[in-house]
């Protein structure tokens, strides 16, 4: 008999899962969900990282051990771990029994988060298309660009290369940060994409002119990343400003993505208020869901919206069963007003510079290791100079494609010492392999950003090549077997 029409199917219950010990829960993570993720996680140390509970900067873990995020759920933990005004709204919302999901009438928090997201951005950015996903946010962006544009004759897409931009199938053909491309089939395919390197305004003017004929160019949108959230790059002074500039003169339309940036992590509600430059669309997610919630956001002008979906019959073209769930609105409401109330995102910016300092005198300290600082507020990262001839000599990672590159095994032992030596967590980027990425939450204090700058510190000053062999051994049987 199939087993999903067995009477009985030995179902766990929430109690049951709570309660699982790590050995157990692991073993189904490996047999009914991602067994490969699995190993990845294996070669970090970070199997069997068994979590109690967590609040604010820290986790608990079951044996008492108390660790320090800064990996800050690439985003997603602007306000830390289980706020408490966040858990507050929740349970407001349980005990009033908000409704949670109508699709056949306008639900009120629906508006009122999206009037809340319009008052922290500049005109003309009044209206939401509310997304569960940056990629899906993204994805609503690219929608509303062709509505707009298709009419014209325009089909491409113009963006950065090395991006990262979600990887649904119209995001994904956005995104070359790394190699997820393979073996799908795009949703925009390749001959509609034009690429210009992030950064340099003379390739964005470049590849326009490349576009343009005689009745014009063929260039949809131009999208971009506030700052890059792969390799933590800034573009330069000015460089925001000139490509909507220069996008404008051409017709193009330009969507700034702010999805991981976003959100007050800078010290402004997005990064590009750091300038003068308003796009059309900008693109917004993670820390918007409060650390408990799946909430992201597409913001544009009400000129731009009625050109796309403005009647009856278009208003209700692009939509998501999950778009604007009650209490999920409800989260981000709160969210907004913790950002503004407690002004955390004045905080961000300052805990940033203090974390900044701190890396500044390692820099200097570590000269020939550290050889570049990255990024802004609470999202920062070193770009580091392992000397590769350092792992060659203790790996043949051409015997070992898990380890993909030498820099893998050198950041991969940079961040396991961080996590094993000294309890902190710390990430790297597929895309950006030589780059150690620091995204604590806003409300992380000076006396835990000094921690993280003297673990690191001890690290490197035993050296990578203590990092590395302890690294090796730890996954000896990865390299041999």
């Amino acid at each position: 008999m199939r087993r999903d029409r067995l009477v009985g199917k030995s179902l766990l219950t929430l109690d049951q899962c709570l309660g699982l010990d790590n050995a157990a829960a692991m073993e189904l993570y490996s047999q009914h969900l991602n067994k490969y993720m699995l190993q990845v996680f294996d070669i970090l140390g970070l199997r069997d990282i068994d979590i109690a509970s967590a609040q604010g900067a820290e986790i608990t873990l079951t044996d008492g051990r108390k660790i320090l995020d800064f990996s800050g759920g690439f985003g997603v933990l602007g306000l830390g771990h289980n706020h408490p005004r966040i858990i507050a709204a929740e349970r407001r919302c349980h005990d009033e029994h908000v409704i949670d999901c109508i699709k056949i009438a306008p639900h009120k928090l629906q508006g009122a988060l999206a009037y809340n997201i319009s008052r922290m951005l500049p005109e003309p950015l009044d209206v939401s298309f509310l997304a569960v996903s940056g990629a899906e946010a993204n994805e609503a962006a690219m929608k509303l660009a062709e509505r707009v544009q298709t009419p014209k004759g325009k089909t491409k897409f113009l963006c950065m290369r090395g991006a990262f931009h979600g990887k649904t199938h119209g995001a994904l053909s956005l995104t070359t940060a790394t190699d997820v491309q393979t073996g799908f089939l795009l949703g925009v395919p390749k001959e509609n994409m034009i690429y210009a390197e992030f950064g340099n305004i003379e390739s964005v003017r470049e590849a326009i002119q490349r576009e343009t004929q005689a009745k014009g160019n063929r260039i949809i949108a131009g999208i971009v990343e506030t700052i890059r959230g792969t390799s933590c790059e800034t573009p330069p002074p000015g460089y925001l400003e000139e490509f909507v500039r220069i996008c404008r003169e051409a017709d193009i339309l330009t969507i700034f993505d702010e999805i991981k940036v976003g959100m007050g992590r800078t010290g402004q509600f997005c990064a590009f208020q750091h300038s003068e430059a308003v796009p059309d669309i900008v693109t917004m997610g993670k820390t918007l869901g409060g650390g408990k919630r799946e909430m992201a956001a597409m913001v544009t002008s009400q000129a731009l919206w009625d050109n796309a979906y403005g009647s009856k019959n278009d208003c209700n073209l692009h939509s998501s069963s999950f778009s604007g769930m009650g209490e999920s609105c409800a989260v981000a409401i709160e969210t907004l007003n913790i950002l503004e109330g407690e002004r955390l995102i004045e905080r961000a910016g300052r805990i940033g510079e203090h974390l900044k300092a701190g890396l500044a005198r390692l820099r200097i300290k570590y000269p020939h290791t550290i050889v570049e600082l990255r990024g802004k507020g609470c999202f920062q990262a070193v770009r580091l100079n392992f000397g590769e001839e350092l792992a060659a000599k203790l790996v043949d990672i051409r015997k070992n494609p898990v380890f993909v590159t030498y820099q893998t095994v050198l950041i991969g032992a940079l961040t396991r010492e961080l996590f094993e030596r000294h309890s902190i967590l710390a990430h790297f980027q597929p895309g950006a392999r030589e780059v150690l990425h620091f995204m604590p939450p806003y409300i992380v204090d000076e006396a835990q950003v000094d921690r993280l700058v003297d673990a690191l510190d001890d690290v490197l000053g035993r050296g990578i090549a203590d990092a590395t062999v302890r690294f090796v051994a730890k996954n000896i049987k990865r390299i041999f077997g």
